[in-house]
């Protein structure tokens, strides 16, 4: 395409150069009428010439024609437009205008908000602050009776667990020492971790030992915590042999009563719970404690020991077993107790059925009876007034049902 334009530029350039002369040339070299003819063709090229020019002429005005009225619908097209844009910005611009109206309107009752806040706000601030020192001054208050009542409840406590170490001290004094010659006790209450009383007793080799005794007064069970206490001041003192722990007034958790453990130093220790226990029983249940546990001290070697306290352990299960066989004849017993008081008030109630001359399995007319027919301890019977259909005053009917 590049050589096809060159080689065109170039003819045009040539002929340019040589027009004229070929021109002439041909001119010279043609015939008359030749010469005629071309004349001839020259005018009728030049008509057509002129008649393809009047009608690009006309073509041409009326495009010009067309174009005048195209600027026409031109220029009222875009007076149309531009009206037209005009009233859709100021469309526009009165709805940023509300809108900005409106934002504004509301910016300034959000203000007139805060200044009305902070207008209040020392009243607030001065409502809160009173509230707060109010509040500080019951919160003062409670606390004061916290302590009040925790002062209250441990000295309460303490004059509880007082009242319970005086108690087992006593014991101690007037009843385990006179039984044991030899013997002797120390208060160790002002000391911790050394248990309540040091008790030294002799044993059957006549060499001195320690018992360390620790007493408990709660309401509710003593826990394995106490008892793990118990075992370290055992095991913490070298010169104690053994250790005792009483409860005044509850069961110790897993422990039965009067059972013997061992502490991780392997020394024994009795169990008591003198709940539900009356006085002389309790003077026993200790004295019999130590002396077990000089029992099994006095023992020569562990081996002996051990099988000294597996026989009580074996004697102590021995008895739990005979107390639940009397449990259980005693609960025949009474339910044949029941038996024979229903057989009695059934002859009974025949017996006065046949007096008065009824059906002899008819209801009991109390009235025919002469008081009630419970028998007491001494052997007298009752005789106060009868529940009817029973031989049964109000307080016995119950009882002997």
């Amino acid at each position: 395409m590049d050589e096809a334009i060159a080689m065109a530029n170039l003819g045009a350039v040539c002929y340019k150069a040589v027009k004229a002369g070929l021109y002439e040339q041909w001119s010279a070299s043609m015939e008359g009428d030749e010469s005629a003819k071309a004349e001839v063709w020259k005018q009728e090229g030049r008509q057509a010439m002129l008649e393809s020019v009047k009608a690009k002429m006309v073509a041409a005005e009326e495009s010009a024609a067309r174009l005048l009225a195209a600027e026409g619908t031109i220029t009222q097209l875009r007076a149309s437009i531009d009206a037209e844009v005009s009233r859709k910005l100021s469309e526009a611009l009165d709805g940023h205008r509300k809108d900005f109206d409106l934002a504004k309107m509301k910016e300034i009752g959000a203000l007139k908000e805060r200044i009305a806040m902070s207008e209040g706000k020392e009243g607030y601030v001065q409502m809160l602050s009173e509230a707060h020192t109010a509040m500080r001054e019951k919160i003062a208050a409670l606390e004061t009776q916290l302590a009040q009542q925790l002062a209250a409840n441990t000295k309460s406590s303490y004059a509880i667990g007082k009242a319970g170490e005086a108690t087992v001290f006593e014991l101690l004094n007037t009843h385990v020492l006179p039984m044991l010659p030899y013997a002797s006790v120390k208060d160790m209450t002002a000391i911790s971790h050394a248990a309540d009383f040091h008790l030294s007793v002799m044993l059957e080799t006549g060499v001195k030992a320690k018992l360390l005794i620790d007493s408990k007064k709660y309401k509710r069970r003593v826990n394995t915590v106490e008892i793990e206490k118990l075992y370290a001041d055992v095991d913490a003192d070298e010169e104690a042999s053994g250790g005792v722990m009483i409860s005044l007034e509850s069961h110790i958790f897993t422990m039965k009563q009067f059972q013997i453990a061992r502490s991780p130093k392997q020394k024994p220790v009795v169990f008591l719970s003198f709940c539900d226990i009356n006085e002389e029983h309790r003077k026993d249940m200790i004295t019999w404690a130590v002396r077990i546990l000089i029992d099994i001290l006095s023992q020569n070697s562990t081996e002996d020991k051990d099988v000294m306290i597996a026989n009580l352990e074996g004697f102590l299960t021995g008895l739990d077993e005979s107390v639940s066989e009397l449990d259980g004849s005693l609960k025949g017993l009474t339910k044949a107790i029941d038996t024979l008081k229903a057989m009695r008030d059934g002859f009974i109630r025949k017996i006065v059925n046949f007096r008065a001359g009824k059906p002899i399995e008819s209801v009991i007319e109390t009235a025919l009876i002469e008081g009630c027919s419970h028998v007491t301890r001494t052997g007298t019977k009752c005789g106060r007034k009868l529940i009817n259909g029973t031989t049964f005053c109000k307080s016995h009917a119950k009882n002997d049902e």
